[in-house]
């Protein structure tokens, strides 16, 4: 009977330890979430808008550890918001970097991102390590975001700083065109992120 009752024991502790382990799965809210985008020229103009989430998931394991995240974007959504004084302009711009100069949205509708390590250096700070997936072609890339965890939802955000080149975007860019003078496009452009997602 005792040794019956430290199995059955065994089997109950073991079964809590499953249970504390178990993974939450919060779902993007794709209306609350946003991207902004951040672009310049080494000289002149820059430039900004939006794009938009298609879906995504993050998973919690212990509750409040981030154990996965994952997340499509709507390439098509792109647009700009700073030239909304030159309407003509502003289609122009989104029209160019939908094209297969930049994004080929055409071609390659969905981008992607998944996380594939996320280390928390804080209460409400992690460094998260990924693979993106743009045009086809996957990178990996590093960043720190804050994620706050509510009771029935979590709220992240983060700035992400990519080179577009290491995707294959060479347009304007003095890395592979010379003598462009005031055309060069910076390679590094800027994402800030604002995620949330419901359980």
């Amino acid at each position: 009977m005792k040794t019956a009752s430290i199995i059955l024991g065994l089997l109950a502790m073991s079964q809590m330890a499953l249970a504390s382990a178990k993974e939450e799965v919060y779902k993007l809210d794709t209306k609350a979430s946003s991207i902004a985008w951040h672009a310049s020229k080494k000289i002149g103009s820059t430039h900004e808008g939006m794009i938009q989430f298609a879906d995504g998931a993050i998973k919690l394991k212990d509750k409040d550890a981030v154990a996965d995240a994952s997340f499509t974007v709507d390439m098509a959504t792109l647009t700009n918001t700073d030239l909304k004084d030159n309407p003509e302009y502003q289609t122009k711009l989104v029209t160019h970097l939908k094209s297969e100069d930049f994004f080929n949205v055409e071609k390659f509708p969905k981008a992607t991102f998944k996380a594939s390590k996320v280390t928390k250096t804080s209460a409400t700070e992690v460094k998260i390590k990924g693979e993106l997936t743009i045009l086809g072609k996957t990178q990996t890339i590093e960043f720190p975001a804050t994620i706050n965890k509510k009771t029935d939802t979590i709220e992240g955000q983060a700035t992400v700083k990519l080179d577009r080149t290491k995707w294959g975007i060479k347009y304007g860019s003095d890395k592979f065109f010379k003598s462009l003078g005031d055309k060069v496009i910076n390679d590094e452009f800027q994402l800030k992120l604002n995620i949330v997602a419901k359980k």
